[in-house]
């Protein structure tokens, strides 16, 4: 077992960058308010699922994999900005309608797959876990337990932010019955996902 102190150092970091908006957080708030907690938990366990396949590979110290596949990188990347503008142009035209009080079932999951592409479309998460493991320990000492400690850490940390986030944005949007208030929910975030797009396609 990992010393208590490198754990906690450890999340301790996770946590504040964990809880800084950014395009998961945003994607996530948007699904949260207009579909509910229960249709977004699927996009939420998909973007957990792709993080931790880059914690796995900064942990395993496969920095020559993560340069082999630069191109894959770019593919993924590329198709998460489109799906984006797709998201985005579906808010912008939505119609109003009525809120149902419980989330639709049999609906979501199929974003799950789509979630786990988000995160690998961005190299540089694989340069934060990096920059990060060796500030807390010796990375030449990380054993298969330390590595399921840490996972671990960032699925428990990850996981609650984004259902925390998810929550608060369906709350508030049990609030928005007036197809006025659903309209500019829908153009706000479709705007929203156009500035998220745009964030993903100018990274390097």
């Amino acid at each position: 077992m990992l010393p208590i102190e490198s754990l906690i150092a450890f999340a301790v970091i996770y946590a504040v960058d964990s809880v800084t908006p950014g395009p998961a957080v945003a994607m996530v708030t948007v699904r949260g308010a207009t579909m509910g907690v229960r249709r977004t938990a699927p996009f939420i366990f998909g973007l957990v699922f792709g993080d931790l396949v880059l914690f796995a590979i900064a942990a395993a110290g496969l920095i020559a994999l993560a340069a082999a596949l630069g191109p894959l990188f770019v593919v993924i990347k590329w198709a998460g900005v489109c799906y984006l503008l797709y998201l985005a142009y579906q808010l912008w035209n939505a119609k109003p309608v009525s809120l149902p009080s419980q989330p639709q079932r049999g609906e979501g999951w199929r974003t799950f797959g789509v979630a786990t592409l988000l995160p690998l479309g961005n190299p540089k998460a694989v340069g934060f876990y990096i920059a990060l493991l060796p500030t807390v320990l010796d990375v030449s000492t990380l054993t298969v337990q330390a590595y399921l400690e840490l996972s671990a850490i960032v699925v428990i940390i990850w996981t609650g932010t984004l259902f925390t986030y998810a929550i608060a944005a369906a709350r508030a949007g049990v609030l928005l019955r007036a197809p006025a208030a659903q309209r500019l929910l829908n153009r706000t975030s479709a705007c929203t996902m156009v500035g998220v797009a745009g964030t993903i396609a100018a990274r390097d």
